[in-house]
């Protein structure tokens, strides 16, 4: 009994998801549903894709050019991704340093990942990446889109300013001919679901973690990654397994909201509550709050049959979204890069047991405590990284 009232109350979380809930058949209605709220980013960023478009044509450009863009199906692709990620980290280090023993974490994390981002979308090598410009960037982005979550404030004329100069700067053969192409309109989506991911899974399994068995999974994923991504054997599988639990724990989107009605003149919106999904303890077990990546390990029953909390599960996880309009990096690439730049940064700063030392200012973390860390953003601007020479 149970177990059916709980997969009552996630498919309706799904059914808000997928649409059809609203009975909303074509695309054209689907997408007006999903632009309608998310208007706030037009006005925040001027970004026009398939999150923000009621119109089909710009809707399926925008699915044609971030497939091709994170089309990565070869080992060799991301082998190569993975060096540059380990020149970027290098280089940010010794931007951020400057003397001091403290790296500002959540800073650090967001202008890496943005410079991954900007290698992935648009091919700029590392060296051609200016780091002032990147932070100001990434800073003037997470400002706009804390403001724009707020509908009393109006985004600040000033930043869009900044995030401009920046882009231009960084991206000039992007901005020049290209008509109504903005570069924001693929980095927002890529970029804002990628960095608190990576962070928030960086510190669970690097830093907090005191289990063995996670550990060793750190451990694994750090001997085996990228060389084993697209083996399709148990050493990718168990190291996607690290990307799949961050992506349980801290959904890049932790609600998914749907306009109520595709009329311009009605207003109103509701949510799919993604993170409720897959934190239930009905549905995860009593550890559902603990980083455990083995649970995804293996989805199936020693005989090869699918229990049905296996399948509540499976129902529970949509970090991606649903249906016909679930994220192009749900097909793997999200997986992968996740976990190639968790890997990276554990390679590269080292983890609780070798010494990996971060600092929590007030925010409960510090004490270890059981269970999620917050995940707020201003919960994480105040997490210092200790960089000591021996744990690199």
């Amino acid at each position: 009994m149970r177990h059916w009232r709980v997969e009552t109350q996630v498919m309706e979380q799904r059914r808000i998801a997928d649409f059809s809930f609203f009975n909303a058949k074509s695309l054209e209605d689907r997408l007006k549903l999903r632009a309608k709220s998310n208007a706030r980013l037009v006005t925040a960023f001027d970004i026009h894709n398939s999150f923000t478009t009621p119109y089909e044509g710009l809707h399926k450009k925008f699915l044609k050019e971030a497939k091709s863009a994170i089309d990565k199906g070869h080992t060799e692709d991301w082998i190569e991704l993975g060096k540059v990620t380990q020149t970027i980290l290098n280089a940010c280090q010794g931007h951020f340093r400057d003397g001091s023993p403290y790296i500002p974490l959540a800073t650090f994390v967001r202008v890496v990942s943005f410079s991954v981002v900007l290698h992935v979308l648009f091919g700029i090598e590392p060296s051609g990446i200016d780091l002032n410009e990147a932070i100001k960037a990434t800073t003037a982005i997470n400002r706009l889109w804390i403001q724009s979550k707020d509908r009393r404030v109006l985004p600040s004329l000033y930043e869009k300013k900044l995030l401009d100069n920046a882009l231009e700067k960084l991206l000039p053969n992007q901005l020049v001919g290209n008509g109504d192409f903005r570069p924001l309109d693929l980095i927002m989506p890529a970029y804002e679901t990628l960095w608190r991911v990576v962070l928030l899974t960086f510190v669970s399994i690097a830093s907090q973690n005191t289990d063995p068995l996670t550990a060793e999974e750190l451990r694994e994923a750090v001997k085996n990654v990228p060389e084993c991504f697209c083996q399709n054997n148990d050493a990718e599988m168990q190291a996607l397994a690290i990307a799949k639990e961050g992506l349980r724990l801290y959904p890049p989107t932790k609600r998914i909201y749907r306009a109520t009605s595709t009329a311009d003149n009605e207003s109103g919106a509701i949510s799919a509550d993604v993170e409720a999904c897959q934190r239930d303890w009905r549905v995860w077990g009593f550890h559902a709050l603990d980083f455990m990546p083995i649970r995804f390990h293996h989805w199936n029953n020693k005989d090869g049959s699918k229990g049905y909390l296996e399948e509540l599960q499976k129902l529970s996880y949509f970090p991606f979204g649903l249906s016909r309009h679930i994220c192009p990096a749900a097909a793997m690439f999200g997986d992968k890069i996740i976990t190639l730049l968790v890997v990276e940064l554990a390679r590269h700063f080292g983890t609780r047991e070798t010494g990996l030392k971060i600092h929590f200012g007030k925010v409960g973390a510090q004490q270890n405590l059981p269970g999620p860390l917050p995940s707020g953003r201003d919960d994480m601007e105040n997490w210092e990284l200790e960089v000591d020479e021996g744990n690199m």
